[in-house]
């Protein structure tokens, strides 16, 4: 004696279709946390005080494009140590060519602020940030930042565009890797 058990096909298909949503729930939740690229950076950067300067930054890098955090936030830093050391560079020619004391001074304190920036990131930066210590390349920054401002108190005209632009910059920076802690 057989037992007939009369399954209607909507109980068959109810499993099929949750274990579809749910799978692709999964899905989207994976693909958000390795999102990489121009959305990323855009996504980042709106999270910033500074997002247009924090955009126009990260993209000016190729390798952006195709980070993700992480590698977004050391490609960062490694932008800023460059565009730091630019700086330096229009200051120790402020220096040389300074027409008395004063301008000397000026230039020759936002040369040494600059360059302890320069090598505070690549020496101490870019270390802890390979070594996953985040918060203490924040702290770097956060260092970074501090002098960047204290050369844009001296109002050297030459230098207030390199001084607004990584004071942003570096503001913004602090911002993402903080995400990553």
């Amino acid at each position: 004696m057989a037992i007939k058990v009369d399954v209607s096909p909507c109980l068959l298909v109810i499993p099929i279709v949750l274990s579809l949503l749910l799978s692709s729930q999964n899905f989207a939740t994976a693909s958000n946390e390795n999102e990489i690229g121009n959305s990323l950076i855009t996504k980042t950067c709106n999270g910033t005080e500074y997002p247009d300067v924090c955009t126009s930054i990260l993209e000016s890098d190729p390798r952006s494009s195709n980070a993700d955090l992480t590698g977004l936030s050391r490609i960062a830093l490694e932008l800023t140590a460059t565009k730091i050391n630019v700086a330096a560079a229009v200051a120790y020619k402020l220096m040389k060519n300074a027409g008395g004391y004063v301008e000397f001074g000026y230039a020759q304190a936002c040369y040494v602020e600059y360059n302890s920036s320069f090598h505070k990131i690549n020496e101490e930066g870019l270390k802890y940030f390979d070594e996953r210590k985040y918060e203490e390349a924040n702290e770097v920054v956060a260092y970074v930042n501090k002098e960047i401002n204290g050369c844009a108190t001296l109002r050297i005209g030459a230098l207030d565009e390199s001084n607004t632009l990584l004071g942003k910059f570096t503001t913004d920076l602090k911002t993402i890797l903080h995400l990553l802690f």
